[in-house]
């Protein structure tokens, strides 16, 4: 923005990357015009501008979803109040002083120009995603029942069934088989059934995280860690609820 920029100098806006990609598809969008035609929404009169150059995209209504393409003018050369300028400061001083003075100077330049929301950074992040910090605490709180729940009908189930060949197990030492080989050989029926379980259900839950990658931000639906902490946890169970009650027989 110029100071030339006013209301009686030609209109000029500056376009971001998603608007090139959607209407100028490759072609190169500075000089050209665009035009403005208004809706029911938001009502006003058609208003073009040439374009003097490409912003990068940034996200200003939400962080999913592609970023919607937008134009950018000078405050001077505004058609619409949906037009109205917003400020971005950077500082590393309190927000609140910066604030402050940020109002005086716009008071100095016209008293009558309200200000309609001043907010940092953080407290407009923690909107935009409160809802989702809600969800994902229950969705944690679920989830962690959900293995805690897996872990404890795991043990029983597999010390349970252990326990069963009590008797068989005494046959065999006393034909003879060592303790520790009679132990091992438990063991390792256990992994197969357990690991076989792990891959049938590692393969469901692959499957099944994808009815939630639209709920999630930053992170994959396939997490290595999580499902590696998981697959972790439930084979440490296993081979407790085979190991304990295989010694004690």
């Amino acid at each position: 923005v110029e100071d030339g920029d006013g209301p009686a100098a030609p209109r000029t806006c500056v376009v971001n990357e998603a608007f090139v990609r959607r209407f100028f598809e490759g072609r190169n969008p500075l000089g050209r015009r665009i035009t403005e035609v208004p809706d029911e929404e938001a009502p006003g009169q058609a208003s073009d501008c040439q374009v003097a150059g490409v912003a990068r995209d940034t996200r200003t209504q939400g962080l999913r979803g592609d970023v919607v393409p937008r134009y950018f003018v000078a405050g001077a050369q505004a058609t619409s109040v949906l037009h109205s300028p917003t400020l971005l400061v950077r500082t590393t001083a309190e927000a609140e002083p910066v604030m402050r003075a940020v109002r005086r100077a716009v008071q100095q330049v016209d008293s009558s120009l309200p200000i309609l929301k001043a907010t940092t950074l953080d407290e407009q992040m923690s909107l935009q995603i409160a809802q989702d910090r809600t969800t994902a605490r229950l969705v944690v709180v679920v989830g962690a029942t959900a293995l805690a729940l897996a872990a404890i009908g795991l043990y029983g189930l597999l010390s349970y069934g252990i326990a069963r060949r009590t008797g068989e197990i005494a046959v065999r030492i006393a034909l003879g088989a060592q303790a520790r080989r009679v132990v091992s050989m438990i063991l390792r029926e256990t992994l197969c059934l357990v690991g076989f379980g792990l891959a049938l259900g590692g393969a469901l839950a692959v499957a099944a995280s994808r009815l939630v990658d639209s709920r999630l931000y930053g992170v994959s639906p396939q997490d290595p860690a999580t499902l590696a902490l998981s697959t972790a946890l439930l084979v440490l169970v296993a081979l407790g609820a085979a190991y304990l009650p295989a010694r004690r027989a």
